[in-house]
């Protein structure tokens, strides 16, 4: 074979190797963030030299390869010529073509290292390739880019491989009294309650309770007037008739008594006393006058 025909085989080599490795594959939508929950695969790139900080993303789903956890996570992926996508050699367009080719393998000294870790765990470099590997649901896929450094010590992702906590729940509003008043809540124990009603009576007697029986001190034996209208005795009290309401419920004044009825002097006659000698003389005067009209009017003896 010629050196012309030779140089056509290669370029034609390169051109299928091309068509199969190709560009930079169009990534998917993927959501920004961690996976919310065991659902998915959350995917971490660290650009760590190449600048463009850290990222994270969610790939939805079961993914079946570390290879298409990257691309349904949102990220471009670059193949080599000779190995295609079995091989990463760019992440969104870095590092750039000027400084690497991806013909071939990249060298050790710069290179996209692969990680994997369960949630809350540690990163573990991985000894399989991006096609060879299954990501469980709910694990982390990391990527982190090494510039003069072998596998031993190259760098692991900066963000731990941590879902945050679910934020807790909005609390509870307390419901509203209907409107217009609603039952009111009783008064809590130990204060004090409604204000007892003021004591009634009549004008210019004593006060007395509404809701309590009079009683009147006096001398055993002597007739005191009873809020039911019987008359009782200091020593004992009467019984009221039939369909007589409670005394609590009457209206009660100051008591009045026999012993009130007597003369307010302190010296002096009694009034009774007095109209009782008052009687006996006229009983005798009449008795008298009425003697001597018989005697006058007999016959003389």
């Amino acid at each position: 074979m010629s050196a012309r025909a030779a140089r056509a085989a290669a370029a034609v080599a390169l051109v299928v190797a091309a068509t199969v490795a190709g560009p930079a594959t169009p990534a998917t939508a993927g959501s920004a963030g961690y996976c919310p929950d065991a659902s998915g695969v959350t995917v971490v790139v660290d650009f760590q030299e190449l600048g463009g900080g850290t990222v994270v993303r969610c790939a939805r789903g079961d993914q079946a390869t570390g290879l298409a956890a990257l691309k349904n996570a949102g990220f471009s992926v670059t193949g080599t010529l000779r190995w295609g996508e079995g091989f990463v050699c760019r992440l969104d367009g870095r590092p750039s073509a000027a400084s690497e080719k991806c013909v071939d393998t990249p060298p050790a000294s710069a290179y996209w290292s692969y990680w994997h870790a369960s949630n809350g765990g540690g990163w573990t470099y991985s000894d399989k390739g991006v096609l060879n590997r299954r990501p469980p649901a709910g694990s982390f896929e990391g990527w982190a880019f090494s510039t003069g450094r072998g596998a031993n010590d190259a760098p692991r992702p900066g963000v731990a491989p941590k879902r945050p906590a679910p934020p807790p729940p909005p609390p509870a509003s307390s419901p509203r009294p209907p409107a217009g008043g609603g039952p009111v809540a009783p008064p809590p124990a130990g204060t004090a309650g409604p204000a007892a009603p003021p004591p009634v009576g009549k004008p210019g007697g004593p006060p007395v309770a509404a809701t309590s029986p009079v009683t009147t001190a006096a001398p055993s034996g002597t007739p005191v007037a009873s809020p039911s209208g019987l008359p009782t005795t200091a020593s004992g009290a009467g019984t009221p008739p039939p369909g007589t309401p409670p005394p609590s419920t009457l209206e009660v004044g100051p008591a009045v008594t026999e012993v009130a009825a007597r003369d307010d002097r302190d010296d002096g006659v009694p009034v009774g006393t007095l109209a009782g000698v008052l009687l006996l003389a006229a009983l005798v005067a009449g008795g008298l006058v009425a003697a001597r009209r018989r005697r006058a009017g007999d016959p003389d003896d």
